[in-house]
């Protein structure tokens, strides 16, 4: 006697799931990515010592010779750049073809902060790579937090855009109200590290002289 076969079906809602998963966490993984990568190649690039490293390395010195004055200049001074960055992904989001040119912010920051890095190591050995440690990274690790966050929300506002111009789709529930209230929440991520940055610089900075 033969055993009957049970034929299970197919659940479609499933995959459907899956398939959305997947286009919810793509839109942090790519900007994630890119700045892994912006990381990767700024630190590859100051072996070549280009022009473009060589200003950045010259700017940054003259910033850490100089020192700040106040701790509200020195937090100023660390608010700007990722704020720089920020306010560009956010009109890139108020473009309907913006999303595909937002991955690049963060690989932009990103790469300076690789270039940065290899240079305090290169030249200053386990001092650079002491200063790095306890005051660069905790600060670009925030500040790069907040742009990648602020990233997936100017691809979620672009591509909202793309579908109400195109009418091809179907329209989610998002909108303006939502994208600049998350934006803001966001944007706290580089707040956050600039004062960090600050508090972290008025503890140690004594401790390093170049």
């Amino acid at each position: 006697m033969s055993t009957p076969v049970i034929k299970k079906t197919l659940n479609l809602h499933k995959y459907s799931v899956r398939v959305n998963d997947f286009v919810l966490n793509w839109k942090i993984v790519v900007p994630v990515t890119f700045s892994v990568a912006g990381l990767v190649l700024g630190a590859l690039s100051g072996k070549g010592e280009g022009k473009l490293f060589l200003k950045v390395t010259d700017l940054f010195l003259s910033t850490l010779s100089s020192g700040a004055s106040t701790p509200l200049s020195s937090f100023i001074s660390s608010l700007l750049p990722p704020t720089v960055f920020a306010v560009v992904l956010f009109f890139l989001g108020l473009s309907a073809y913006g999303g595909f040119a937002v991955n690049f912010i963060p690989l932009c920051y990103s790469y300076l902060i690789g270039m940065i890095s290899y240079f305090m190591y290169d030249h200053y050995t386990l001092k650079g790579l002491a200063y790095c440690v306890m005051l660069v990274f905790p600060y670009a690790v925030l500040s790069l937090t907040g742009l990648v966050l602020c990233s997936c929300e100017s691809i979620s506002m672009s591509e909202f855009m793309l579908r109400c111009i195109s009418k091809n789709g179907k329209l989610s529930d998002y909108s303006f109200k939502k994208f600049y209230k998350s934006y803001l929440k966001y944007y706290i991520y580089i707040i956050a590290s600039a004062v960090i940055k600050t508090m972290l610089e008025y503890l140690f900075v004594g401790l390093f002289v170049f």
